[in-house]
């Protein structure tokens, strides 16, 4: 006579398997989870930092614009962009060649911010021996 497991044909699945499913499927979603938050945050990241480098840039193009040579010393400001204000620090300082000035820019989301978002630095040339050369 034949067992009563060995005649019957498989209806569905064991409790085991049942269970082994659902851990993969539970481990899966977790995983899928995180990496989707990972990725939002990364994105919120770069959004600050590709807007806080447009603040930096556009300070630079103002200093270029201005008549006047900069002085040296340090500035700081506030921009609105995108609906948020942001908070600069530029700080113009001298080089080896004198006829030349370095200008970094620093751009916070909060002024309270120990670290930039953003850092540009960039060099003008005196006004007047620019234009003296031409």
């Amino acid at each position: 006579m034949m067992n009563a497991f060995s005649d019957r044909k498989s209806l569905g699945f064991t409790l085991l398997e049942v269970l082994i499913a659902m851990l993969i499927f539970g481990t899966t979603v977790t995983f899928l989870l995180k990496n989707l938050n990972e990725q939002q945050r990364a994105h919120g990241e770069i959004t600050i930092k590709t807007i806080a480098h447009w603040v930096a840039l556009n300070k630079m193009a103002e200093t270029r614009l201005e008549p006047k040579w900069p002085n040296i010393g340090v500035t700081r400001g506030e921009v609105e962009m995108r609906d948020r204000n942001w908070y600069w620090l530029q700080t113009v300082s001298k080089t080896t060649e004198k006829e030349l000035r370095q200008i970094e820019i620093e751009v916070r989301l909060e002024e309270s911010d120990e670290n930039a978002a953003t850092r540009f630095v960039g060099f003008i040339a005196e006004k007047n021996n620019a234009k003296q050369s031409q």
